[in-house]
């Protein structure tokens, strides 16, 4: 379970982040306005790397698949 403040490791290279929020969005199917999809995001910041100190968001899937968790807040 990924928490608010969680230091995370890159599975497959060095990086590392921390997670500052978690949310959820709506993904709306614009052929069809009545399925609406939530989806669980992550918005969190690298700590180390080229990207050290930028703020991205993924989905909480992909970042489970690509990020462990090292140390829970």
């Amino acid at each position: 379970m990924i928490k608010i403040g969680a230091l995370c490791k890159r599975i497959h290279g060095s990086s590392l982040c921390q997670v500052v929020s978690l949310y959820d969005r709506r993904d709306i199917d614009f052929e069809c306005p009545e399925s609406v999809a939530i989806v669980g995001m992550v918005k969190f910041i690298y700590l180390t790397g080229e990207a050290q100190g930028r703020t991205f968001s993924t989905k909480r899937t992909d970042f489970n698949y690509r990020w462990k968790v090292i140390n829970d807040a």
